[in-house]
């Protein structure tokens, strides 16, 4: 049986979602759990590899499993074995040959920034904190140079193959919800590094550059930005 979970996690304290070596991971934890519930090891996949810190809504994986535990109580088993920081939200069996990586259409990405004097307290893992007052609209115009099929060379990181590094951003927005300052990016993958480039280097490129034409001009001059600008893991 193919069984599709969706997973909620809080990053900060994960080396992210890809099991490594050194560092806790949640597909380790996941795979952990499993293997205390069924007594076999089992193959995860994930829609998308967050980076350490990152934290998740949606993320949806699936495995496969010899069918004797329903989904409904394979995720109670798994909620009951799995750590605070890790959920599952659902748990349902799909078609043999979904993959949820593969099969997955867009992956959306969502940074937040607190523009306030004030250092946040409640949400310290959960935003990067810029103590002056953010141009939003300078960042959302600039943000329509992301959109379509670029190479990304200048924003991921230098791991990633050459010949992968062409992809395509769906949209890209940015907007203010109360006190944050949110950027949304939502594309067919993201290369590893690349939505924390993008984040650390949008206000400090917007409040140099304002709006731009053109992706090469806007690439350029974001890349100058993205060595000068801090990427915090929080956000």
């Amino acid at each position: 049986m193919n069984i599709k979970v969706v997973l909620e996690y809080d990053g900060s304290n994960f080396a992210g979602w890809q099991q490594q070596a050194k560092g806790r991971t949640v597909e380790a934890e996941l795979k952990r759990a499993l293997r205390e519930i069924t007594g076999k090891d089992h193959l995860v996949y994930a829609a998308g590899r967050t980076d350490a810190g990152a934290h998740a809504e949606g993320q949806v994986a699936n495995f496969h499993t010899d069918g004797r535990i329903s989904p409904r109580r394979l995720m109670a088993a798994l909620n009951a074995k799995l750590p605070e920081d890790v959920a599952v939200l659902s748990a349902e069996s799909v078609a043999d040959d979904f993959h949820a990586r593969y099969s997955a259409r867009w992956r959306r990405y969502r940074y937040r920034y607190l523009d306030r004097p004030a250092r946040p307290a409640l949400d310290r893992n959960r935003c990067w904190h810029i103590s002056q007052t953010l141009d939003v609209e300078a960042m959302s115009d600039a943000s329509s140079a992301l959109v379509g099929k670029h190479d990304w060379t200048s924003y991921c990181a230098a791991s990633e193959p050459p010949d992968t590094r062409v992809r395509e951003m769906r949209s890209a927005r940015v907007f203010r919800r109360g006190d944050f300052v949110e950027l949304e990016l939502v594309a067919e993958g993201f290369l590893r590094g690349l939505a924390r480039s993008i984040a650390g280097a949008w206000p400090t490129w917007a409040a140099e550059c304002g709006r731009q034409n053109g992706w090469e001009t806007s690439s350029k001059r974001a890349t100058a930005a993205r060595r000068r600008a801090p990427r915090p893991r929080e956000g």
